[in-house]
């Protein structure tokens, strides 16, 4: 299923390149066709294969023919794994809009996104993770009841803050 990963990495492409969009239709063809059990006309399944095991012989031809012969699962495999971490980036998205956190409502967990507070720092996002995590220090807190103690020290407050 390398057209799938193909639509997605031309598609992205084809936004920036007028080169790319020509493959980017190529491939919705055939993950089309694909998708309604048809076998795929483009042939760039065909060409990609090509170019990918031509430039692995270069490398190492044991490598090359492994690829070759068990291209169709590699494919798959790789498909598995850009829908799989799709969804879970997804899932840490959402739940960094809607809790503060990458691991859902009253995570104490580290967060990659947390590092985008600064820039999103919005009350109605309630984009980070309030008074009680161990991210915001106690002093950041008392800040004498103002909505974003974020401001005044940069930690991660979003809640009320307690007066100290």
């Amino acid at each position: 299923m390398i057209c799938l990963i193909a639509l997605v990495v031309f598609g992205i492409l084809g936004i920036f390149s007028v080169a790319y969009r020509k493959i980017a239709l190529e491939a919705f063809d055939c993950v089309f066709r694909r998708l309604t059990i048809r076998k795929c006309t483009s042939g760039l399944d065909k060409r990609l294969k090509s170019q990918i095991t031509g430039r692995l012989m270069n490398k190492s031809p044991k490598i090359a023919r492994f690829t070759y012969k068990n291209f169709e699962l590699i494919s798959w495999t790789f498909t598995i794994i850009m829908v799989v971490s799709l969804v879970y980036s997804g899932i840490g998205a959402y739940n960094f809009v809607m809790y503060g956190n990458c691991n859902g409502e009253n995570s104490q967990e580290a967060c990659v996104y947390n590092g985008l507070s600064d820039v999103f720092n919005n009350d109605d996002l309630k984009l980070n993770v309030g008074c009680e995590s161990p991210l915001c220090q106690n002093e950041d807190c008392g800040c004498e009841g103002e909505i974003n103690c974020q401001e005044k020290r940069g930690a991660l407050c979003d809640k009320a803050c307690e007066e100290s």
